[in-house]
C-alpha cells in the first residue's frame, strides 16, 4: 500500500511600504496585467485552483504570473543531504528524495491586481510504502523538538528561514531570489515604477504547511493519533488540538499553528480542502500587510506631520478604506462559495487565527485614522491660513503708508496758495474751500484709524 502526502505551502511576498502605496494608488488597466501573466494553463499551474475558479468568481481576477522555473533537481540534490534527512525516535533516517512525485511538485507566483498583492504558493509531493512512513510518524512522549529532524519541519525549512542562523535549500534560495527578480521586472515593466533590490522580500519566518494526506485504507485511531502527535510535535507552541474525524470518517482534520494534517479517503477531496487552507493564509497575510502599511504611516507622522504629508497618506488611507473593504466582501463571497465547509470547518480555524477579529479591527482603525487624518489636516490648514492672514494685513499695511506717502504729497499741492488752482466744481461740492481742505487733511487720519481698528480686529479673531 501507498500513502500520498501533498505539502501546500503558502508564502506571502513583502513590498517596501513607500513601493506599496504607489502600488496601490496607480490605476492600471486589467488588459495591461494580462499581458505579463499566463493567458493558458499549462502542466506547472496547480490543479485545485484552476478548477475553484472555474466553478466560483471568488478568485478570478488572479493572476498567474509567467515566471523562470528552477530545474527540480536541485530538490531532489538537497532532499538527499544529511541537513534534510528525516530521523524517527529509534535514529533510523528516512530520505525524502527517494520518494519526491516529481510531477505533482511546482510552484507558482499568483498576483491580485485588487490588492497589489503577490503571493507564492508551493506544492511538494511525496508517495510513501505505509509501512514505512508509519515508523517516522511516533513521536509520542518526546518533550522537546530542538533540532526540528522530523517530517513537517524539514519541509518546511526548505522554503523558510526561520531567523538569521538559517539556510534555506538550494532549491528554496533558487526559487525565492528568481522570484524576487521577476517581480521586480513585473513592477517596472507594467507600473512604470522604479524598485531599489532590497525593495522586495520574502519575510523571515513566514509560510505554513498544510499536509494532505491521502490513504483510503488506513484510518484506524493508532494511525490518525500517530499524524496527530507528529503535528503537535512538529510545532513551536504546543497545544492540545486534537485531529476531528468529519463526514462519516472520510476526513480527519487538524488545524493548529505552522502546521495542520487533512487526512483525506477520497482523492477528490483534495480539491475541495485545498481552498479553505489557501484562503485563511491568505487573508491573514493580506490583513497584516494592510495592518503594517498603517502602523508605518502612523510612526512616520509621529515624527513629521507636514501638510504636504498629511495630504499625500489622507489620499492612501482613502484607498486603504477601499481596499479593506473589498478584502471583506471578497472573504464573505469566499464563504458563501465553500458552503456546508464554512460550518463544519472553516469558521473554527477562523477563529482559531482571528481573522475577523483582524479584519474588524482593521476596519475600525482605518476609519479612526481617517478621522485623525481628517482633523489634523484641518487644524494645518487653518494654521496656514492665518498665516496667509498675517501676510495679507502685513501687505495692507505696506499699502497704507504707500497711501499715505502719496496723499501727503497731494497735500504739498492743494494748499490755501494752490486751492484758487482748483475747478471750482470741485470746491462747490465741499460747499467751501475751508472744508476741502480740512477733508484733505483729517481723511488719512480717520483711513488709518479704521484700518487700525480693522487689524487689531482680525489679529484677535486669529488667535482665539
Amino acid at each position: 500500500m501507498k500513502i500520498d502526502i501533498s505539502f501546500l505551502c503558502v508564502q506571502p511576498i513583502d513590498i517596501e511600504s513607500d513601493v506599496y502605496t504607489n502600488l496601490l494608488l496607480k490605476k492600471i488597466p486589467f488588459p495591461v496585467i494580462d499581458r505579463y501573466c499566463k493567458s493558458t494553463i499549462d502542466d506547472s499551474s496547480l490543479e485545485w485552483m484552476n478548477k475553484y475558479k472555474n466553478i466560483y468568481s471568488v478568485y478570478e481576477q488572479l493572476k498567474e504570473v509567467d515566471i523562470d522555473y528552477i530545474d527540480i533537481k536541485y530538490l531532489v540534490r538537497d532532499l538527499s543531504q544529511d541537513r534534510h534527512v528525516v530521523r524517527n525516535n529509534s535514529g533510523e533516517t528516512l530520505q525524502l528524495d527517494k520518494y519526491l512525485n516529481i510531477d505533482k511538485t511546482k510552484y507558482i507566483l499568483y498576483f491580485d491586481p485588487r490588492f497589489s498583492y503577490f503571493v507564492l504558493v508551493y506544492e511538494i509531493a511525496f508517495t510513501f510504502p505505509s509501512n514505512l512512513l508509519s515508523s517516522f510518524l511516533d513521536y509520542s512522549g518526546m518533550e522537546n523538538n530542538h533540532e526540528k529532524r522530523d517530517l513537517y519541519n524539514t519541509i518546511r525549512d526548505l522554503i523558510v528561514i526561520e531567523n538569521d542562523e538559517s539556510v534555506l535549500s538550494s532549491w528554496g534560495q533558487y526559487i525565492q531570489s528568481s522570484i524576487v527578480d521577476q517581480i521586480e521586472i513585473y513592477i517596472q515593466k507594467i507600473y512604470k515604477l522604479k524598485v531599489l533590490d532590497t525593495s522586495i522580500t520574502i519575510p523571515t519566518n513566514s509560510c505554513n504547511i498544510s499536509a494532505f494526506i491521502f490513504d483510503n485504507s488506513a484510518h484506524d485511531n493508532d494511525y490518525i493519533a500517530k499524524f496527530n502527535e507528529l503535528n503537535k510535535y512538529a510545532e513551536r507552541i504546543t497545544s492540545n488540538t486534537k485531529m476531528e474525524s468529519l463526514y462519516d470518517n472520510t476526513v480527519f482534520y487538524s488545524f493548529n499553528g505552522r502546521f495542520h494534517t487533512i487526512i483525506l479517503k477520497n482523492e477528490q477531496d483534495y480539491i475541495r480542502f485545498q481552498p479553505l487552507q489557501f484562503h485563511i493564509q491568505y487573508m491573514w497575510f493580506l490583513v497584516e500587510r494592510y495592518n503594517k502599511l498603517m502602523n508605518n504611516i502612523n510612526l512616520d507622522l509621529m515624527q513629521e506631520d507636514s501638510l504636504k504629508k498629511l495630504q499625500k497618506y489622507t489620499k492612501i488611507i482613502h484607498t486603504l478604506i477601499n481596499k479593506i473593504e473589498l478584502l471583506s466582501l471578497h472573504d464573505s463571497d469566499f464563504k458563501h462559495s465553500i458552503e456546508v465547509d464554512y460550518q463544519t470547518i472553516y469558521k473554527k480555524n477562523e477563529e482559531r487565527w482571528s481573522i475577523q477579529a483582524l479584519l474588524q479591527s482593521s476596519k475600525q482603525y482605518i476609519n479612526f485614522f481617517k478621522d485623525y487624518l481628517d482633523r489634523l489636516f484641518s487644524q494645518k490648514n487653518e494654521l496656514f491660513q492665518k498665516k496667509q492672514n498675517y501676510i495679507l494685513l502685513f501687505i495692507s499695511l505696506v499699502q497704507i503708508l504707500a497711501l499715505i506717502s502719496v496723499w501727503t504729497d497731494y497735500l504739498s499741492i492743494v494748499n490755501k496758495e494752490n486751492i484758487k488752482n482748483i475747478d471750482t466744481r470741485v470746491i462747490d461740492v465741499f460747499n467751501t474751500s475751508s472744508t476741502l481742505l480740512s477733508v484733505n487733511i483729517y481723511l488719512p487720519f480717520i483711513l488709518l484709524g479704521s484700518v487700525g481698528i480693522l487689524i487689531i480686529y482680525l489679529f484677535m479673531r486669529n488667535n482665539k
